[in-house]
Protein backbone atom coordinates (compact mmCIF):
# COMPACT_ATOMS: atom_id res chain seq x y z
CA UNK A 1 0.00 0.00 0.00
CA UNK A 2 2.87 2.40 0.75
CA UNK A 3 4.37 1.70 -2.68
CA UNK A 4 1.02 2.46 -4.32
CA UNK A 5 0.88 5.78 -2.51
CA UNK A 6 4.39 6.68 -3.62
CA UNK A 7 3.63 5.68 -7.21
CA UNK A 8 0.45 7.75 -7.20
CA UNK A 9 2.26 10.77 -5.82
CA UNK A 10 5.04 10.39 -8.38
CA UNK A 11 2.53 10.10 -11.21
CA UNK A 12 0.68 13.23 -10.09
CA UNK A 13 3.93 15.13 -9.74
CA UNK A 14 5.03 14.08 -13.21
CA UNK A 15 1.70 15.14 -14.67
CA UNK A 16 2.02 18.53 -13.02
CA UNK A 17 5.50 18.98 -14.39
CA UNK A 18 4.23 18.19 -17.88
CA UNK A 19 1.26 20.52 -17.53
CA UNK A 20 2.87 23.81 -16.52
CA UNK A 21 -0.49 25.46 -15.83
CA UNK A 22 -0.95 23.26 -12.79
CA UNK A 23 2.45 24.31 -11.49
CA UNK A 24 1.20 27.86 -10.96
CA UNK A 25 -1.42 26.71 -8.45
CA UNK A 26 1.29 25.68 -5.96
CA UNK A 27 3.43 28.83 -6.15
CA UNK A 28 1.85 30.33 -3.04
CA UNK A 29 2.58 27.31 -0.85
CA UNK A 30 5.56 27.63 1.43
CA UNK A 31 6.50 24.29 2.90
CA UNK A 32 10.02 23.20 3.62
CA UNK A 33 10.45 19.78 5.16
CA UNK A 34 13.99 19.10 4.01
CA UNK A 35 16.54 21.62 5.19
CA UNK A 36 19.38 22.72 2.93
CA UNK A 37 22.04 21.71 5.45
CA UNK A 38 20.75 18.26 6.29
CA UNK A 39 23.78 16.08 6.97
CA UNK A 40 21.65 12.98 7.61
CA UNK A 41 20.06 13.34 4.17
CA UNK A 42 23.49 13.77 2.58
CA UNK A 43 24.74 10.64 4.37
CA UNK A 44 21.73 8.59 3.18
CA UNK A 45 22.26 9.69 -0.43
CA UNK A 46 25.97 8.93 -0.17
CA UNK A 47 25.14 5.46 1.14
CA UNK A 48 22.75 4.88 -1.78
CA UNK A 49 25.31 6.09 -4.33
CA UNK A 50 28.05 3.92 -2.80
CA UNK A 51 26.04 0.68 -2.86
CA UNK A 52 27.35 -2.01 -5.18
CA UNK A 53 23.88 -2.97 -6.42
CA UNK A 54 21.52 -0.64 -8.27
CA UNK A 55 18.98 0.88 -5.87
CA UNK A 56 15.45 0.71 -7.24
CA UNK A 57 13.77 2.84 -4.57
CA UNK A 58 16.05 5.65 -3.39
CA UNK A 59 13.15 8.02 -2.66
CA UNK A 60 11.43 5.52 -0.41
CA UNK A 61 14.62 5.30 1.63
CA UNK A 62 14.96 9.08 1.83
CA UNK A 63 11.39 10.05 2.64
CA UNK A 64 10.18 10.03 6.23
CA UNK A 65 7.10 7.79 6.37
CA UNK A 66 5.75 9.48 9.51
CA UNK A 67 5.91 12.95 7.95
CA UNK A 68 4.40 11.63 4.72
CA UNK A 69 1.41 10.11 6.49
CA UNK A 70 0.68 13.34 8.40
CA UNK A 71 0.51 15.52 5.27
CA UNK A 72 -2.52 16.19 3.09
CA UNK A 73 -2.42 15.20 -0.59
CA UNK A 74 -0.86 18.48 -1.78
CA UNK A 75 1.66 18.38 1.03
CA UNK A 76 2.59 14.82 0.07
CA UNK A 77 3.14 15.86 -3.52
CA UNK A 78 5.28 18.85 -2.48
CA UNK A 79 7.27 16.63 -0.13
CA UNK A 80 7.87 14.14 -2.94
CA UNK A 81 8.97 16.85 -5.38
CA UNK A 82 11.25 18.47 -2.82
CA UNK A 83 12.80 15.10 -1.98
CA UNK A 84 13.42 14.39 -5.67
CA UNK A 85 15.03 17.79 -6.18
CA UNK A 86 17.15 17.51 -3.04
CA UNK A 87 18.22 13.94 -4.00
CA UNK A 88 19.32 15.08 -7.45
CA UNK A 89 21.29 18.01 -6.02
CA UNK A 90 23.06 15.92 -3.39
CA UNK A 91 23.76 13.08 -5.83
CA UNK A 92 25.26 15.57 -8.29
CA UNK A 93 27.38 17.07 -5.51
CA UNK A 94 28.65 13.62 -4.47
CA UNK A 95 29.52 12.73 -8.05
CA UNK A 96 31.39 16.03 -8.49
CA UNK A 97 33.33 15.33 -5.29
CA UNK A 98 34.34 11.97 -6.71
CA UNK A 99 35.21 13.52 -10.08
CA UNK A 100 32.59 11.50 -11.96
CA UNK A 101 30.91 14.51 -13.59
Amino acid sequence: MKNDLLKTLAMRAKNRMINKNLRNTYNGANIKIISNNDQAFYDKVKEIVNEKEYVLNPLKRLMDEDKLLKLDSRGKERYLLETIEKYQQVKSLIQKERGLC
